[in-house]
């Protein structure tokens, strides 16, 4: 039974391009704006504040669509697509009862005057889409595009800066302690660095809408806005605090009593759900095949 409902299918599918496909097209476009990874920022700190603003996003298309009626097609292709993230925190990191290199008992502050973390992700994606369209003149369409897409990570990066202080507040003497670099007291306005961030295979969807021009019955021109939205979680929490040991110039030491920075997505400072969402305009070329040499109207395509 299983395989004769295969067969049917297949046959159906075969037959479809055969028997009832107008016209076919190759596309190629490339788009940019906005985009995020999806997480939220969750201090675990009390007295501190995140945020995640997004960052730039892009992509490249190359498609081929089949088209059965003058209005509905059904196109693949491959995608190469960049999504950003941009976290930044601020606020004051408190560790209390910790032991400074006498001995005595104190609270460290670590005073984050900027923090910013910046993760971006390149990734090739497989869209599976559903194209309708409308003629609003001889040359001009109106685009609408839905469908779905597979996405496989090929690049990661990943990079903080920041402008941390760190100081000891010894309550039981009323003193703040500050600029004694000898015992971990001091400024750095140039705590920087790369880690990796791990990101994992998504499923999405997605919706284009926009105009289509033919300058010549074989050639458009189209603009479309687009959106990308991710099912799938595309970052797992790390497990350690939130941290701003320096492992340079015998700061791990006196710092041992908190973790070292390895980036925002290392730590348990992050959402469990990351949903990658991704805005923006798309500009591109299409190249039309008739199929029977029979044209609708020239804008009759997406």
């Amino acid at each position: 039974m299983r395989k004769r409902i295969i067969i049917i299918f297949l046959s159906i599918g075969l037959s479809l391009p055969a028997a009832a496909q107008m016209h076919s097209a190759l596309e190629i476009s490339v788009g940019g704006g906005w985009s995020t990874l999806g997480y939220k920022v969750q201090p675990t700190q009390p007295d501190v504040r995140g945020v995640n603003k997004g960052s730039w996003g892009a992509q490249a298309h190359v498609g081929y669509a089949l088209f059965f009626t003058p209005y509905v097609g059904l196109g693949v292709g491959v995608d190469f697509a960049h999504y950003g993230a941009n976290a930044s925190l601020s606020g004051i990191a408190r560790w209390a009862d910790v032991n400074d290199t006498e001995g005595e008992t104190y609270d460290h502050l670590t005073l984050i005057h900027s923090l910013r973390d910046q993760q971006d992700v390149y990734q090739v994606e497989i869209p599976l889409t559903l194209y309708f369209c409308y003629p609003l003149t001889d040359e001009l369409g109106l685009n609408i595009g839905v469908g779905a897409k597979y996405a496989i990570p090929v690049l990661t990066k990943a990079s903080f800066h920041a402008d941390v202080e760190h100081q000891g507040d010894y309550g039981i003497w009323g003193l703040n302690l500050y600029d004694v670099p000898a015992h971990g007291f001091y400024r750095e306005r140039n705590f920087r660095g790369d880690y990796p961030v791990s990101v994992k295979n998504q499923f999405s969807v997605f919706l284009k809408l926009g105009l289509s021009y033919a300058i010549s019955r074989n050639i458009q021109l189209f603009a479309n806005l687009y959106g990308n939205y991710g099912f799938m979680n595309a970052l797992s929490p790390g497990e350690s605090e939130l941290g701003f040991r320096n492992d340079r110039g015998g700061m791990e030491e006196i710092h041992s009593f908190m973790s070292a920075y390895n980036g925002i997505t290392a730590t348990n400072n992050i959402s469990a759900k990351s949903h990658p969402v991704q805005a923006g305009l798309e500009l591109g070329i299409r190249f039309v095949f008739p199929h029977q040499k029979k044209y609708p109207c020239r804008c009759m395509l997406f």
